[in-house]
């Protein structure tokens, strides 16, 4: 009796162990098996979304979300911006041709134009907390200039050139500046809804930058005893430091939206700056041959666009497709760094404009996640 009984209780000892570790065994695959399926949300991830489907004390991600995604995407972008620069004037158109008093004319402004660039930008998504990188890169360039032959008897009082090389009379002048633009810019964000229709990316980063310019101004003399002469001015720069921002798209249903975007630099730049100016009275010796190198600034920077946006998932949530406009508005503090003498006497004496920087304009862009 006492045997059967033994062996009865090892019999039920190894029952336990048997389904102890059959339960094991299957909660192990079962974590496996949801480790491995990304779970299918109800609602269309970077779309609007009803206020039942928003987990309580937290922000959703809002990011777009392909199945069985790379997730990257790649943006190309269309500029059509209009730059600008303070300080930049040819001179005045005087009715009498002598540069003296009286001044009766108006000031010859720089005939600022739109042009194109373009955009390109490489995006990708991370698990950690729905993080996201972009990385992207800005080319623009373009020339603009200006021209008075001044009124009939009369002439142009020249903004440039020193002093001390002026000619008694101008009886016209043009102007031409260059402007190349390269900007690199790297963040880390993360898109969230903060309201079922309202959805924020706060990111934070860093941007490179390189500006080149160059600004020539030709004058013409009256009379044979003075020649044309001009004055030419180039500044090269290369800057870096940490930039912050946040972009909002406000959804209205359909997949359109409303867009805005806020975002700020400050900038350690280096200028390398040359001049030149030709003797007014015809000689081959230049009136003024300078060069600055190496000059350091912090140079502050913003950008603020508004725009709309549409957009829409493709072939069953595989990939989204998104098209978007929007009006840029960008300010670069004291670019301009062309020296300008001030005296005819103590010819040393000279001072930058310290004009600022504007950049504005249309951006078109068509992106692509997959």
């Amino acid at each position: 009796m006492i045997a059967t009984t033994l062996f009865f209780e090892d019999l039920m000892r190894l029952k336990s162990t048997l389904c102890f570790s059959a339960l094991l065994l299957s909660a192990s695959s079962l974590s496996a098996l949801v480790g491995q399926c990304r779970p299918i949300n109800s609602f269309e991830q970077g779309h609007e979304l009803r206020q039942s489907q928003m987990a309580a004390a937290y922000n959703a991600p809002a990011r777009i979300d392909v199945r069985g995604s790379w997730d990257v995407n790649f943006t190309g972008s269309y500029i059509f911006w209009q730059p600008s620069e303070e300080n930049l004037e040819l001179g005045i158109s005087n009715t009498s041709a002598n540069v003296a008093l009286p001044i009766n004319g108006h000031v010859v402004d720089m005939n600022f134009k739109y042009k194109s660039g373009f955009k390109v930008a490489m995006g990708i998504f991370s698990e950690l907390d729905n993080w996201d990188a972009l990385a992207q890169y800005t080319w623009f360039t373009g020339r603009h200039s200006s021209r008075s032959n001044g009124p009939l008897d009369g002439g142009v009082i020249p903004f440039w050139g020193h002093p001390a090389n002026t000619a008694t009379s101008i009886l016209s002048g043009k102007s031409r500046w260059r402007l190349s633009v390269d900007f690199l810019d790297l963040n880390l964000g993360r898109s969230c809804y903060v309201g079922t229709r309202l959805t924020f990316r706060p990111f934070f980063g860093a941007r490179a930058a390189w500006i080149d310019q160059k600004y020539t101004v030709s004058y013409v003399p009256g009379g044979t005893v003075f020649s044309p002469y001009q004055i030419r001015n180039t500044t090269k720069s290369w800057a870096i430091g940490p930039e912050v921002g946040l972009d909002t798209s406000w959804l209205l249903g359909y997949g359109i939206r409303f867009t805005g975007k806020a975002e700020a630099d400050l900038l350690f730049t280096r200028y390398n700056l040359r001049m030149k100016e030709q003797n007014s009275a015809g000689s081959s010796i230049l009136a003024v041959n300078l060069r600055q190198n190496h000059l350091y600034y912090l140079r502050p920077h913003v950008d603020l666009s508004l725009g709309l946006g549409w957009g829409t998932y493709l072939s069953n949530h595989n990939y989204h497709f998104d098209l978007s406009a929007s009006y840029d508005f960008q300010v670069f503090w004291s670019q301009n760094m062309f020296r300008m003498f001030v005296d005819n006497s103590s010819v040393g004496k000279s001072i930058a404009p310290d004009g600022d920087l504007y950049l504005q304009g249309l951006t078109a862009n068509a992106r692509f996640d997959f």
